[in-house]
């Protein structure tokens, strides 16, 4: 927990190079992950290029349920394969 709070708060004061990224936690683990997604544009399966974007967008965005059509918990399932 300690390295990801470092993390987080090494990212935070990241220089404005780095560009528009973001911080992100990942339930399953505890651990907080720097990409490049962002929740401010809603995205469709036909925009996104890999599963885990698209599971991203599934645990951190509000419209993230949506790319899960099936409820099976698997998002875009053309990327993702399905649960059941």
């Amino acid at each position: 927990m300690r390295i990801a709070i470092s993390i987080a708060l090494m990212l935070s004061s990241a220089p404005a190079f780095a560009g528009n990224l973001s911080t992100a936690l990942l339930p399953e683990t505890g651990i907080v992950i720097a990409q490049s997604w962002s929740c401010d544009q809603r995205k469709t399966c036909g925009k996104i290029r890999s599963c885990d974007e698209a599971t991203w967008y599934l645990y951190n965005c509000r419209w993230g349920g949506k790319l899960d059509g099936d409820d099976d918990g698997a998002p875009c399932e053309n990327l993702c394969g399905s649960n059941n």
